[in-house]
């Protein structure tokens, strides 16, 4: 059964790293086009060897190896690149800067006065630098933590992979406690070109939070009788510790008290207040602003909500119709009881369906719970993301990023569809258990 495993997955995954590097060392090459042809053949190479990964059933002899050796080739190949596709990293370093310097980073955006005395040689880089920092405080600690060591964007890529492959272990841990097959569970996650790109080259933090998102799935599914109840403290500062990295995993909290218990709810205040606490100087205004204009004024990829933004002229209302759609899958989960894996799969996934704003780093939020899940309407989010970047040329040459009706149809209408597919309720879950879950787990 190795062999037969090796000899797709060993020249699929090559092919993928090829591709992924491709992608990021060809900058002669034009964009849109022919370049995003790059990570679209990388995501085909990626899906055959999910696939093959999948159909290959559980075997001791899989080459888990094989699939670590290609995860940490392709993140090797693209680190030294310096990020192209955003320039969000800069303002990570921004925020770590001012907070080493004891300004407190939400109190005045980076082009304002009072901070003139510390801009940096690439200052100009920030993005939006009128908009204060929307990031929460854990971020702004980590950010603070790059500044320190003096890492930079290399050092800060380290970091961020560092935790990308940890929470590859974490998945490979959770599979196998609860008795699927690790091999297609790594291959999803570890050889998602979305995730290679994002992290190894535009150095995203988002790895970050997916670790906290595979070490609270971890928690709350293993041990004997009912481990999340004995632990349901824990639990709740995962959350939070996840939350103020980025706030979308907050919906799970109804979820997760549902099977765990209020205990949950007060350790996830407790651990946000504390976390907030130091920055609580800026005042609430301030600490909110930068938050407040974004959910007011970004859009980008959106799907569904376009629809309902034709429904509903008001921007605002949208938006709140919108989110009352998330709420609604939110309060379905938790009165179903589902697991913390199910749920946050569900809850992050409805809010990437329903929102306004979808940068293709976004997608990165569902993916190990897809993995683990094998959901393919959302593994197929993951390479369908890059139409994203359709018009990333247009806005470095005139400063106006075009999103033509058929890219955004493209990128989501498969998605939909998919979904409405796999909802038809099938005889067998895809991944066979090798052996039955640890009773009060419920992977599933």
């Amino acid at each position: 059964m190795c062999t037969l495993l090796l000899r797709p997955l060993l020249p699929l995954g090559l092919l993928l790293v090829a591709a992924v590097g491709a992608f990021g060392w060809l900058d002669a090459v034009a964009m849109p086009l022919p370049r995003l042809l790059l990570p679209a053949a990388a995501f085909l190479c990626y899906g055959a060897a999910g696939l093959s990964a999948t159909r290959a059933g559980t075997s001791t002899g899989t080459p888990i190896a094989l699939i670590w050796a290609i995860a940490v080739l392709a993140r090797l190949v693209l680190l030294p690149l310096p990020p192209e596709l955003s320039d969000d990293i800069y303002r990570y370093l921004w925020d770590g800067h001012v907070l080493t310097q004891g300004i407190n980073p939400y109190a005045h955006p980076p082009a304002h006065d009072a901070l003139a005395g510390i801009r940096t040689p690439w200052h100009g880089e920030i993005n939006h630098p009128d908009v204060p920092t929307i990031y929460p405080p854990l971020a702004q600690l980590i950010f603070a933590a790059v500044a320190v060591t003096g890492g930079g964007v290399l050092g800060a890529k380290a970091l961020w992979l560092g935790f990308d492959l940890g929470c590859g272990l974490l998945l490979q841990r959770i599979a196998a406690r609860t008795g699927r097959n690790p091999a297609p569970v790594l291959v999803w996650y570890l050889w998602s070109p979305l995730l290679i790109v994002e992290t190894a080259w535009s150095a995203h933090f988002d790895a970050v939070g997916l670790f906290l998102l595979a070490v609270l799935i971890l928690g709350a599914g293993s041990g004997g009788g009912n481990p999340g109840r004995r632990h349901a403290g824990g639990l709740g500062a995962l959350l939070a510790a996840a939350t103020t990295v980025k706030l979308a995993p907050a919906a799970a909290l109804p979820a997760l008290v549902r099977r765990h218990g209020w205990t949950t709810a007060a350790a996830f205040a407790a651990v946000c207040a504390a976390l907030y606490l130091p920055f609580a100087g800026a005042g609430p205004a301030a600490l909110t602003e930068g938050l407040r204009t974004y959910a007011r004024h970004w859009s980008a990829n959106e799907g569904a909500f376009a629809l309902i933004g034709g429904l509903v002229s008001d921007p605002v209302q949208a938006r709140i119709a919108a989110s009352a759609g998330v709420l609604a899958v939110v309060a379905c989960v938790t009165w179903r009881g589902f697991s913390i894996e199910r749920a946050l799969l569900w809850i992050i996934g409805a809010g990437l369906l329903l929102s306004p704003t979808v940068h293709p780093w976004y997608v990165l939020w569902v993916l190990p719970m897809a993995a683990l899940r094998d959901s393919r309407p959302f593994l197929l989010l993951g390479g369908l993301a890059f139409l994203g970047y359709w018009g990333l040329a247009s806005y470095e040459a005139a400063g106006v990023w075009p999103q033509p009706a058929w890219t955004r149809a493209a990128m989501w209408v498969p998605v939909w569809l998919m979904l409405l597919w796999t909802a038809v309720p099938k005889p067998s879950d895809r991944y066979p258990a090798a052996k039955s879950p640890t009773k009060g787990s419920d992977p599933h």
